[in-house]
C-alpha cells in the first residue's frame, strides 16, 4: 500500500471484518474454527488461513476487502496447506539451528543425570558435556533467531505472490516477486507494522489476562478472534501492497 494508501485506506482495512451482519457472522465462522482446532488439530487452521489468502488473493486483484462466503472447503484446505508449506520452507532454517541447540541440551541432561545418581558421582565430563551442551543452545537460540527473522521478513512477499498467481512455484521465484516488493517496499513497511502492532495488542491482552488466575480460561478464548483479526487484516493489507507494487513495476 502506497503513501495515500496509507493516510487516508486504513479504515477500511480494520472495519472490514465488522463492517455488516454477513461479515461478522463469517468471521464469528473463523473464530468458530480456530477454537475447534484446540480439539481437532491443524485442519481447522489449515481452513482458515485458507481462506485469510482468498482474502489476500482478492486484495491483490484490486478488490476492496471484504468477507467472502465460506464455501470451497477443499480449495480453501488446499490453499491453506500450500501457504503453510511455504511458510516451512521460509522457517525451516531457523527451526533446524532450534533443535540442534534443545537436542543438545536435553542429550547432555540424560548423562549428567546418571552422573548425579546417589550410586554414582558426578564426573568432569558430564559437567563439562553439560557446560558444553548449554553453549551450543544459547549459541542456536541466537542464530535461531537471526535466520527466523531473515526468513519471516520477506515471507508475506512470497506469500502474496503464490497466492495471486494460485501456483506453489511462485512463491519461490524471489527474482519476480523482489521486484515487486521493492517497487512498494513503503507498503509493505505499513503492512508489517499494522500487522505487528495488532499482534502486540493482542499478546499484552493475552499476557494480562493469563496472570490473572479468574481470566486465565478467558485469555484462550480472547486470543483466537485476536488472532483471527490479525490474520485477516493483514492478509487485506499484503495484497494491497502487492497489487501496488505490481501496478507499479507494470507502470
Amino acid at each position: 500500500m502506497g503513501v495515500r494508501g496509507a493516510m487516508s485506506e486504513l479504515k477500511q482495512y480494520f472495519r472490514f471484518p465488522f463492517q455488516d451482519r454477513e461479515s461478522r457472522s463469517r468471521f464469528a465462522l473463523g473464530c468458530a474454527l480456530m477454537l475447534a482446532g484446540y480439539i481437532i488439530p491443524i485442519l481447522p487452521g489449515l481452513l482458515v488461513y485458507g481462506y485469510a489468502l482468498q482474502i489476500l488473493r482478492r486484495s491483490a486483484q484490486g478488490e476492496a476487502p471484504s468477507m467472502p462466503v465460506w464455501e470451497d472447503w477443499p480449495g480453501l484446505l488446499s490453499l491453506g496447506f500450500r501457504g503453510t508449506l511455504v511458510q516451512l520452507v521460509f522457517t525451516l532454517p531457523a527451526l533446524a539451528v532450534f533443535l540442534v541447540g534443545f537436542g543438545a541440551y536435553f542429550g547432555a541432561l540424560i548423562p549428567l543425570s546418571i552422573a548425579s545418581s546417589p550410586d554414582a558421582s558426578v564426573s568432569d565430563p558430564a559437567i563439562l558435556g553439560f557446560l558444553a551442551a548449554m553453549l551450543i543452545l544459547m549459541l542456536s537460540i541466537v542464530l535461531g533467531s537471526v535466520l527466523l527473522v531473515l526468513g519471516l521478513l520477506p515471507l508475506p512477499a512470497s506469500v502474496a505472490h503464490f497466492a495471486a498467481q494460485d501456483r506453489l512455484e511462485a512463491a519461490f521465484r524471489i527474482r519476480d516477486w523482489w521486484r515487486i516488493l521493492s517497487s512498494n517496499w513503503l507498503g509493505y513497511f505499513v503492512a508489517f507494522v499494522v500487522v505487528s502492532g495488532l499482534f502486540g495488542i493482542a499478546y499484552w491482552a493475552f499476557m494480562i489476562l493469563y496472570s490473572t488466575l479468574v481470566l486465565l480460561c478467558v485469555g484462550f478464548v480472547v486470543i483466537v478472534p485476536a488472532g483471527v483479526y490479525t490474520l485477516l487484516v493483514g492478509a487485506a493489507l499484503f495484497g494491497e501492497a502487492y497489487r501496488e507494487g505490481a501496478e507499479s513495476l507494470e507502470a
